[in-house]
């Protein structure tokens, strides 16, 4: 499992690079595509950099929680499982909805 983690973590930081360094354009397939991001160039780049920086943090403290299974006994791997398993759906929960909350402010301001 750790290996697993370790591999989500390394495609997590990848694709939030171009995201965050806002090389992505506005395509049906990659980045964050939400309605709002389509709306204009200027929002899909803003939000699409927003979102990268967030997936970036997510990869890292999934690499994070990979490197604290490297440790745990075996005797309690299986709760490190679990653990793990809450890190990354809460954290990619969390990515969406800050990303849908940045989206409605932008479009607010």
């Amino acid at each position: 499992m750790i290996v697993i983690h370790l591999v989500a973590a390394i495609l997590a930081i990848a694709a939030s690079m171009p995201l965050i360094r806002r090389k992505v354009k506005m395509n049906h397939w990659y980045g964050m595509r939400i309605p709002a991001a389509f709306e204009s160039e200027d929002a899909w780049f803003d939000i699409n950099q927003y979102g990268g920086r967030l997936f970036l943090v997510w990869g890292l403290v999934i690499a994070a929680t990979a490197i604290v299974g490297a440790f745990v006994e075996k005797k309690n791997w299986v709760t490190y499982d679990w653990a793990a398993l809450v890190v990354v759906v809460v954290g990619l929960a969390i990515v969406v909805m800050k990303v849908s909350s940045y989206a409605r402010r932008r479009r607010g301001a």
